[in-house]
Parts: C-alpha cells; sequence; structure tokens
C-alpha cells in the first residue's frame, strides 16, 4: 500500500484560514458508559430531512442582539464566519489575513466576537471571526446563510449527528471507551486547525481526508490523486457546478470503485477533483457520527443510508433560489436540460406539475438524480414565452 504525501500549500486549502486554537481541555476519568445518564447532553438541535440526507448544509439557531440567524455547520472551516450582511455587527476589524478555499485563495477582515449564543455556548469564548459574502450560497441553498461555525468553537466540544432521527447534539466531553457510538477513528489536523481522517482509495492508495461538514458532497480527491487515480484505472469523469467562497468551479467527478475508512467498506462513491481531499455530508450521513474533537477521535456506525447509491446531477441544469423564483444559472453544453431548450436566465415556474417555489431547493437536486432515463416535466419562463418541455435524465458517471 502506498500513501501520497501532498505539501502544506495543498492542504492549507481547506479552510479559510489557519490558527492554532488551544482546546483548553482536561479528560474527565474514564467512563464506559454511554448512557443519557452518563454522557450529559449540552445542547440538542433538530435537523431536517434534507439535511439527514445529506442533500443540504445543517441549518442551527444562532442569537444575535435580540434576533434570531441560521447558521450552519462547517468543520473544513478553522473560524467562524459572518456573512457580510452582519458586518455592521461585528464593530472594527482588528486586522487582514489571506486564506485559502476550495478555489481562489480570498482576503479576510478579523473581528472580536460579537455575543452571540448557540444554545448555551457564546462566541465570544471561542476567539475571533472573520467576515465573507455568503450571497451565491445562500441563492444556491435557497435560504439566508448568515453565519459559518467552525473549528474554533467545535473543537472544544462533542458534536453528535444522527442522521437517522434527525438530531445534532452538542455532549460533555468524557475520556474512555463509547461502543454505542461505533467504531472510533483517529483525527489529525492540517496545520492545527482542520480536522482530517485517513481512507484509502481502491485498495492501494492512503489518502487524508478533511472532514468537512460544510461541504453538500460525497467528497473530493486532490487533483494530483485524482489525475492518478484516473489515469491509472480508466475512470470515466464528468463535470459538475460548485460554489467556493471565492466563487464557481468547475470539478470534474469520477465514481471510486470501492473505498475503506477502519473496518467500513464503500462501493462506487462520487469523489470532485479539488485543491484538498475532503469528506462532505453526502458521506457522512450514512452513519451515526461522533465528533469527539477533545479526544481526537470521530467515531462512525453504520445508519439506515449506508448502502445508499450515490448520484449526482442527471439534467445539467443548475438553478438558484432568487426572491422565492427559481432561476437557471446556467446549463451544460448537450446535456438533456439543454437539448430540451432551457436557457441561461429562464424562470423554472413548475416542475412535474408542482409550482417550483414550493419545493425546496434539495428537493429539485434530488429530482434532478432520481434516476437514469426518468422522466421530469418543467413549466419554464424565456423572457415573455412561457412553455413546457419535458427530458430524460441522462446518468454521465
Amino acid at each position: 500500500m502506498r500513501k501520497i504525501v501532498l505539501s502544506s500549500l495543498a492542504v492549507l486549502a481547506s479552510s479559510l484560514f489557519a490558527l492554532f486554537i488551544s482546546t483548553g481541555y482536561a479528560a474527565e476519568p474514564e467512563n464506559n458508559s454511554d448512557s443519557p445518564a452518563n454522557q450529559k447532553i449540552l445542547a440538542e438541535f433538530t435537523i431536517t430531512e434534507g439535511e439527514t440526507e445529506g442533500e443540504s448544509a445543517i441549518f442551527l439557531p444562532i442569537r444575535l442582539r435580540g434576533k434570531e440567524y441560521l447558521f450552519f455547520l462547517d468543520t473544513g472551516c478553522s473560524h467562524t464566519i459572518f456573512d457580510a450582511s452582519l458586518k455592521p455587527e461585528l464593530g472594527e476589524a482588528k486586522r487582514v489575513t489571506k486564506g485559502g478555499t476550495a478555489g481562489s485563495p480570498i482576503t479576510l477582515e478579523l473581528f472580536d466576537a460579537p455575543e452571540a449564543f448557540i444554545g448555551p455556548f457564546n462566541l465570544q469564548d471561542y476567539g475571533e471571526v472573520s467576515c465573507t459574502d455568503f450571497e451565491m450560497l445562500s441563492l444556491i441553498l435557497g435560504k439566508k446563510v448568515n453565519v459559518a461555525i467552525g473549528m474554533n468553537l467545535l473543537k472544544k466540544h462533542v458534536v453528535q449527528i444522527d442522521f437517522d432521527k434527525g438530531k445534532l447534539l452538542f455532549l460533555k466531553p468524557k475520556a474512555g471507551k463509547h461502543p454505542d457510538w461505533g467504531e472510533a477513528v483517529r483525527i489529525n489536523y492540517h496545520s492545527l486547525s482542520q480536522p482530517y481522517i485517513t481512507g484509502t482509495v481502491l485498495k492501494d492508495t492512503e489518502v487524508d481526508f478533511v472532514i468537512d461538514t460544510g461541504a453538500v458532497c460525497t467528497g473530493a480527491l486532490h487533483h494530483i490523486i485524482f489525475k492518478e487515480i484516473i489515469s491509472k484505472n480508466e475512470i470515466r469523469t464528468s463535470e459538475v457546478l460548485a460554489q467556493t467562497a471565492s466563487g464557481t468551479i468547475n470539478p470534474r467527478v469520477a465514481r471510486i470503485g470501492s473505498f475503506t475508512i477502519g473496518p467500513f467498506s464503500y462501493k462506487n462513491l462520487i469523489f470532485d477533483e479539488g485543491n484538498f481531499s475532503r469528506l462532505g455530508l453526502t458521506f457522512l450521513s450514512r452513519h451515526l457520527v461522533t465528533f469527539d474533537f477533545p479526544n481526537n477521535k470521530v467515531y462512525l456506525k453504520k445508519g439506515e443510508k449506508f448502502d445508499k447509491t450515490n448520484e449526482i446531477d442527471m439534467t445539467g441544469l443548475h438553478l438558484l433560489r432568487i426572491s422565492n423564483q427559481t432561476v437557471v444559472h446556467s446549463v451544460d453544453k448537450d446535456s438533456p436540460a439543454d437539448k430540451a431548450g432551457i436557457r441561461t436566465d429562464d424562470v423554472i415556474l413548475k416542475v412535474n406539475g408542482k409550482n417550483a417555489s414550493e419545493y425546496e431547493m434539495w428537493e429539485l437536486g434530488r429530482l434532478k438524480q432520481a434516476g437514469d432515463k426518468q422522466k421530469i416535466t418543467m413549466t419554464i419562463k424565456h423572457e415573455d414565452d412561457v412553455k413546457e418541455v419535458s427530458f430524460r435524465l441522462k446518468r454521465e458517471i
């Protein structure tokens, strides 16, 4: 077996910026019980269907100056980030820094954290925050994105995501074994902030994967690894549209025949080509996941969706939700949507007879992955012309 080692520059791109944050954690005496009486719940949140399926970012409420906003959980980000619309709440910037993303580098301002609460947790207890523009991400997800909660807060906690039950828990850290959580996998850190675990691709290539709950996808392979694996095994590829903090990108994607993490084996997962390797929500949603960050472990336990077939868009259609309208951002050339005559800036009025605005964006994404040769009907508005079109989905990989 071989392990591909990448430069620190490639790894640094996994987060907006890297800064060491000490956990300040002292382990309690060992206790092997996972019962509710012994595992104290510090905060509990409900997650919705799209989030439990790994088809949407995980959104939770945050309270800031008497108002409630949505934040999303992002273990791939080293720090908590506020949307630019909330910049007036942050006061004067302390300094400016450079940060890496899944796309191009960006410039970030750093601020003292405001008094803002996630359950019982005050952001002021977790260091600095930064600010960037989440507008495009909000249009893609179909809801206003206000804050991304990163590792400066999460690293001090045990975070359990039960995708099957639709629950997210913050648990009190406790040393010892936790058999009810599943199998433990060691967490290490890139640049002391981005958590990663090691997996094996196609039985012979070990890869370090950043665990990225901010990525609504199965995952990605660093472009060096991706190219080598695709070339060596003659694997077919396609392209997708992805949004990063620096703008949109069009990475290649491929279906990888086998992949393992610890004792778990997976078949035919779809990975993007990226500037770092990562595992996203679509992968994590196959499990009960417990991030025991203070003890540098993630526990995985097979969930109801463990063997779910992995698919991507089969329409070639990329959509945004703008002022409650579903608008075509772009259409892939020679795709089913392109051949049906759908064009950039068209407005989708209905999908399969239902008003498009009644669908969540993740529901539309699910319809676009419904299966090879499945029929989909849309009513579209092109300028002043309204017409109905039908086409069949086409699996590219």
